[in-house]
């Protein structure tokens, strides 16, 4: 049973960051996972599909992680990666002026479906695994199962996944059941950011609050990572090495003066977390939206 696998890259990073807290992974042992897990004996391919900032790349410290992140996945057996540029706009609110930015990538959704059912039609694979839970797939994992496929989606938890897609897929599969399998410790010869990172996946909006464009720029990326974290909870030292902007100097001693600012200030406060790490917040002085 030849499987494939698809890879909708900014919803596997959307539930991998939430739910899998960031985990690293070893992606050749992921797709050995997932062909084992939908009963299949081969890998017949995993496509991996995600928009990029042309504009950027190759300048942005993001930008020139995902680049790194991408090459890397070109080298795992049986991977292929395409990439789409990245549309980004502006909608203006008429009664406050404010300027609210989108990013749009439909282009991968609409190549994505594409792919599925050419390779279905021609016989390419036997089962699919979908790694997304939108249900603006559902139409395609019917279409699949209509020309003879079983179709599998895949997530982190649950999350993300539409009752819809869920109805129309032959199972679900929970990648956290599997991270015993396919995790990757961290070398301490690596680079840090070498895992999988997509900081540019989000626009940050920065407010000016303190007066000064550093310290803003440090509350909003951690009123950001606190969105994104189950509980809030945003490791000290996690924020200062290893969180990905375009807006934060990528040092961390130059991260951990401003954040000394902060709690100086008090727009920033420490606080232990239930496993007893040292985790940041920010006050309720900031009062960042």
């Amino acid at each position: 049973m030849r499987v494939a696998l698809f890879f909708d890259g900014k919803n596997f990073y959307s539930g991998w960051r939430e739910a899998a807290k960031g985990r690293r992974i070893d992606f050749a042992k992921l797709a050995e996972w997932l062909v084992m897990r939908a009963k299949g004996t081969a890998l017949w391919g995993a496509y991996y599909y995600t928009g990029v900032d042309d504009s950027s790349l190759g300048q942005s410290d993001t930008q020139q992680k995902l680049a790194g992140f991408l090459d890397m996945l070109e080298t795992q057996p049986g991977f292929f990666v395409h990439t789409f540029k990245r549309k980004v706009g502006s909608i203006g609110c008429s009664e406050c002026g404010a300027e609210n930015r989108y990013v749009l990538e439909k282009e991968v959704d609409t190549t994505m479906v594409a792919h599925m059912l050419r390779l279905a039609a021609v016989n390419a694979y036997d089962t699919l695994v979908l790694m997304s839970g939108d249900a603006d797939y559902a139409p395609a994992i019917e279409g699949v199962r209509a020309l003879g496929k079983q179709a599998y989606i895949a997530s982190w938890g649950g999350t993300g996944v539409s009752k819809r897609i869920r109805s129309a897929a032959f199972d679900h599969i929970d990648m956290l059941q599997g991270l015993s399998h396919f995790e990757r410790e961290f070398s301490l010869d690596e680079e840090d950011g070498d895992d999988f990172i997509h900081g540019a996946e989000s626009v940050v909006e920065i407010a000016s609050v303190t007066g000064d464009p550093a310290m803003d720029a440090f509350l909003a990326e951690l009123d950001q990572a606190q969105s994104k974290f189950s509980g809030g909870y945003v490791g000290l030292g996690y924020f200062l090495t290893r969180w990905r902007s375009a807006h934060l100097d990528t040092t961390p001693e130059t991260r951990r003066r401003v954040l000394d600012k902060l709690l100086a200030e008090g727009f920033v406060e420490t606080y232990n977390a239930p496993d007893g790490a040292l985790a940041i917040r920010v006050s309720s002085r900031a009062e960042v939206n």
